[in-house]
């Protein structure tokens, strides 16, 4: 008997302070948290009127009429709650190169998936690989020595045709910034070379043919390839490159940097 006294004294304080401690002000459950638990949603309750306990105001019920068709109608009980959703933005942007690939993903608003400068693969003009290529971008052939002249019209391919794909749940645009290529031991110094190399693109857009050529006249060049592309809406975009071999282009290196972008509208 005491084990169970002392047992009960315990239980007992025990829910004293739970009820000193709960309640609908502190953000814990009340004492009435769990009181309609098992309800089943329904209430049926029925008073017969013995002896006037239910009248309310005197009236006469013999012999009346029962509104059956109105009763067909039925009846109910409804409200209106207003519903809202917040879905956030996303933006995906996949560039394959031939020897490389660079995934980029935003995640919501104010979010810039900024890959910066990739030092992994690089976009290089050179005749052994691209190769040259005419104004029609046909092949011409390829070489370290190949005997290809420097003409109006002739071209070094670049070594990547590059595949882009885009996809936003969101309007979004994508296009190409970039400019002409700055000498890095070229010599330029003559009147007749030019002081830096033009750098031209051509592109296709979702299976589309090859679209007219392009050309970066200066460093603050911007491309809109897609001004506008819908919600939802996925794009694959391939993209050449050349520079020309012409006469008034001097040998030696060349450097400048492509920015592919994508944004949402």
């Amino acid at each position: 008997m005491k084990k169970l006294s002392l047992l009960l004294a315990i239980v007992a304080i025990v829910a004293m302070s739970t009820a000193a401690l709960a309640g609908p002000l502190d953000g814990m459950p009340g004492k009435d948290y769990n009181k309609h638990v098992f309800d089943d949603g329904v209430i049926i309750w029925t008073g017969t009127n013995l002896f006037g306990a239910y009248d309310n105001v005197p009236l006469n019920r013999s012999n009346y009429y029962l509104d059956e068709n109105d009763g067909k109608r039925g009846q109910g009980a409804e409200m209106r709650l207003q519903t809202k959703a917040y879905i956030p933005c996303y933006l995906e942007m996949i560039v394959n190169g031939n020897q490389g690939k660079t995934i980029m993903k935003s995640f919501g608003p104010g979010a810039t998936a900024d890959a910066g400068l990739i030092s992994a693969y690089t976009l290089v003009f050179d005749n052994e690989i691209g190769g040259f290529v005419n104004e029609g971008w046909k092949s011409l052939g390829h070489g370290r020595n190949a005997e290809i002249e420097p003409a109006q019209g002739v071209y070094i391919q670049g070594c990547d045709v590059f595949k882009v794909y885009i996809y936003a749940n969101d309007n979004y645009k994508y296009e190409v910034k970039g400019g002409p290529l700055f000498p890095t031991n070229a010599n330029v110094s003559s009147e007749q070379a030019l002081d830096t190399l033009p750098l031209q693109m051509r592109s296709s857009i979702d299976g589309g043919p090859f679209g007219e050529t392009v050309t970066f006249s200066d460093q603050n060049t911007t491309i809109p390839v897609i001004p506008e592309k819908k919600a939802c809406e996925e794009s694959v975009v391939y993209h050449q490159f050349r520079v020309p071999y012409s006469r008034n282009v001097a040998h030696g290196g060349y450097s400048g940097t492509i920015v592919l972008s994508a944004a949402t509208l």
